[in-house]
């Protein structure tokens, strides 16, 4: 019997499939050893040089599969009895300031009509995500004392209770994950809702809870054709937002799993080999692919001081994807034209392979956390100069913060 037993476990850990180890504290997540489903380095390098022999973008076999990810249950009785604790760092008293929330705010939205068109937007949406982004704002750095959190906490109580975004957050085609806007929005709610976690009380956080885990849920298992994907990281960090606000460990887990992963697909110059192959839009989605990366990275030091800036692998980490996104913002062009080919359907659109789209480049201020973090890095100045007036600009009257699409607040206020 005990040599059955011993044949059974050697079998289980050569496939994989070995017990997970318990998390029960921030101290057991791994951050160092190799993630499963790492590509052999034939396969990685194939990855690597796909654009060379694809004629159009995506079209090369696929090395890596879109992952998905299976978020835990978390039961109505658990929401009441566990308070839950926000993610971002605590922002100092002295720097906030007196700001109001806008006078109407958004109705549920409870059926999405999506137009999957490529860079087609729900103008609805669009107008939910404008709230949240200045909600979270005024929650983050308003003088409480004017009840504004009250009034953020009820509109996010009355989307929970309308169970908003019920129907058609999903696209029709692939696996059919959740619409790129559509995460946007429930980032923007999340978001929102984290910054004030500690405020919810028991009662709320049984209408809240299970609302948002059903939203986050379809994220996190959201999948594409490649791993390497832009929209697959976003769906790592609204996952690990909600992980370290619930302290669901699992899914902060899973979320460094891709953060590692990414750091094993990406080239030794920092580009990412799918999304930069992306025609005109190249460099801009490798930039939303590494500030995802950059950002998991970052919360994850401020709140639990482990440290995946440290994880490399042949001597790339995410170090080398910095110096990618600082060449693209300094020569778009010539930055563009190394990995990218024909992108009809996913990139086109917005430029050309030599004349690439460059709106990222006035968005990136995701990159300020990374300067802020390391100052020694060479281009630390640079970044800090360039976007110094999206941050804390006292000459601005009401946000003083510019928000982000992908992050809803000013990264700075996320992380830093």
């Amino acid at each position: 019997m005990k040599r059955i037993f011993c044949v059974v476990l050697l079998s289980l850990l050569l496939n994989g499939n070995a017990i997970a180890k318990k998390l029960t504290s921030y101290d057991d997540l791994d951050l160092t050893s190799k993630p499963k489903k790492v590509l052999s380095k034939n396969d990685t390098e194939s990855l690597w040089n796909a654009y060379k022999e694809a004629p159009k973008c995506f079209e090369h076999p696929t090395y890596g599969k879109g992952i998905g990810y299976k978020l835990k249950k978390i039961s109505k009785n658990k929401f009441k009895k566990n308070a839950w604790t926000s993610p971002f760092y605590k922002y100092e008293e002295n720097n906030k300031h007196e700001i109001y929330l806008p006078l109407t705010f958004p109705k549920p939205i409870i059926t999405v009509n999506l137009d999957e068109e490529y860079g087609k937007r729900h103008s609805d949406a669009d107008s939910a995500i404008e709230f949240f982004q200045k909600a979270a704002y005024v929650v983050r750095v308003g003088n409480t004392f004017f009840g504004e959190n009250e009034k953020v906490k009820a509109v996010i109580l009355d989307w929970a209770s309308n169970n908003a975004l019920k129907e058609g957050i999903n696209v029709s085609w692939g696996s059919k994950p959740v619409d790129y806007q559509m995460m946007v929005l429930i980032n923007a709610i999340l978001t929102t809702t984290a910054t004030i976690a500690e405020n919810f009380n028991d009662k709320e956080r049984q209408i809240v809870g299970p609302w948002l885990q059903n939203l986050i849920k379809e994220v996190s298992k959201s999948k594409w054709k490649d791993r390497q994907d832009n929209k697959a990281y976003q769906t790592a960090y609204i996952t690990l937002i909600w992980g370290l606000m619930v302290n669901d460990l699992n899914a902060v887990q899973n979320s460094i799993n891709t953060v590692k992963l990414a750091v094993h697909d990406m080239r030794p110059d920092g580009s990412f080999p799918i999304d930069t192959q992306r025609g005109g839009m190249g460099i801009d989605y490798n930039n939303k692919s590494y500030g995802y990366l950059l950002m998991m990275a970052s919360i994850l030091k401020d709140k639990t001081r482990q440290d995946l800036f440290y994880y490399s692998v042949d001597g790339r980490s995410l170090h080398n994807g910095a110096d990618f996104v600082i060449k693209s913002i300094i020569e778009p062009s010539k930055i563009n034209s190394i990995y990218a080919i024909s992108c009809p359907d996913g990139g086109d659109r917005f430029g050309s392979i030599e004349n690439p789209s460059t709106y990222f480049i006035e968005i990136a201020t995701n990159t300020m956390v990374y300067a802020n973090k390391f100052p020694e890095y060479e281009n630390s100045d640079f970044i800090m100069s360039k976007y110094s007036e999206t941050f804390n600009n006292k000459y601005k009257k009401n946000i003083k913060s510019e928000p982000s699409e992908l992050f809803t607040l000013h990264p700075l206020l996320i992380s830093k």
